[in-house]
């Protein structure tokens, strides 16, 4: 039985990770705040998700299982945002695991702030629990976005579920996750922070972002990076149909740059550096940003391994960013 208007809906979409599930159960379950659902959509698992999901809501009142059909990851949260009964939403992956203290605090900077999206830091973690990385939303304390910062926040982290949500934003906006889609995140995002009042930035580290080696973006399925434009091109429509385009222009040129000429670019480049969509990525970059060298963003926000990238990217040297790529692995 769950517990009617609570102050947190944490929903976690499940397909076949039945190695991972309990640690991330047991994670979200042994948080210090009392008022939060769990909404675990089960979405097609073939393994043993489905019993162990089964055992944990007989444990656990606050857990609401929903078995449907394979709609992908973002159909999975869809359908936990329509069953979610909290004031906030908290999306995290069944393979992450939720630090402690990690409710209580998002929720308190929330509050204080009344903002729209809390965002976040997490830890990069390997197999074996080692942290890789760690990537912080702010260097100290909480701190409100600025207006003008906004839309290069959506382009540098483009992740949904290190955010905690008013839920209104997505019900009063109507905005909902693609279903079946690579780069789902990045589809919606933008358009939940273009929506947004306010922006909270906070220290706190509230997640283990598992690192593994056979999730879709680390398994070579060269051609379904063609979504990456569609993907672009879905945010850049958006803010045309909300007349926000001019106003953002620059940072959705920055995010354009980033996310094709950069990140698709190299991911393809990295398998095979003759493949026609190199041509096709950086086609649709000059079609709807001819200026793009010009950004100013580019310059001071890109990394040093991005400016590389996006070096060779921009002058079609795609071997240069194939021998990259494999002498980094080597290192």
């Amino acid at each position: 039985m769950i517990a009617k208007n609570c102050n947190i809906s944490v929903i976690i979409p499940v397909y076949n990770v039945e190695k991972y599930l309990s640690k991330c159960l047991d994670s979200v379950l042994e948080q210090d705040f009392d008022s939060f659902e769990i909404i675990a959509v089960n979405d097609g698992s073939t393994d043993s998700c489905g019993e162990i999901l089964k055992e944990y809501a007989a444990k656990n009142e606050n857990i609401l299982v929903v078995e449907q059909e394979n709609q992908g990851l973002g159909g999975a949260r869809n359908t936990g945002i329509e069953k979610a009964t909290g004031d906030y939403l908290l999306f995290i992956d069944s393979d992450d695991v939720l630090k402690p203290g990690a409710l209580s605090g998002l929720y308190h900077d929330a509050v204080q702030t009344g903002a729209d999206i809390v965002w976040c830091g997490m830890d990069f973690v390997d197999e074996a629990g080692n942290v890789i990385s760690t990537r912080q939303a702010n260097d100290q304390g909480v701190r409100v976005a600025t207006k003008e910062e906004d839309s290069l926040l959506y382009a540098n982290d483009s992740y949904a579920w290190n955010k905690l949500y008013k839920k209104d934003l997505f019900i009063k906006h109507n905005i909902r996750f693609p279903d079946r889609a690579w780069y789902e995140d990045l589809r919606t995002l933008p358009k939940l922070v273009l929506q947004s009042d306010k922006i909270a930035l906070t220290d706190r580290i509230c997640f283990d972002y598992l690192q593994r080696t056979d999730s879709i973006m680390h398994v070579p399925n060269t051609d379904r990076n063609v979504e990456m434009i569609h993907t672009v091109s879905e945010v850049l429509e958006y803010y045309k149909q909300e007349k926000a385009f001019e106003k953002h222009y620059e940072s959705l040129e920055y995010m354009t740059v980033l996310h094709v000429l950069v990140f698709a670019t190299l991911r393809v480049a990295a398998i095979d550096p003759k493949h026609p969509l190199l041509k096709q990525f950086h086609d649709f970059v000059c079609e709807n940003f001819p200026d793009y060298q010009r950004n100013a963003k580019i310059k001071t926000n890109f990394s040093f391994r991005h400016k590389i990238v996006f070096a060779f990217s921009k002058r079609k040297m795609y071997r240069m960013l194939y021998w990259l790529n494999r002498l980094n692995k080597l290192r």
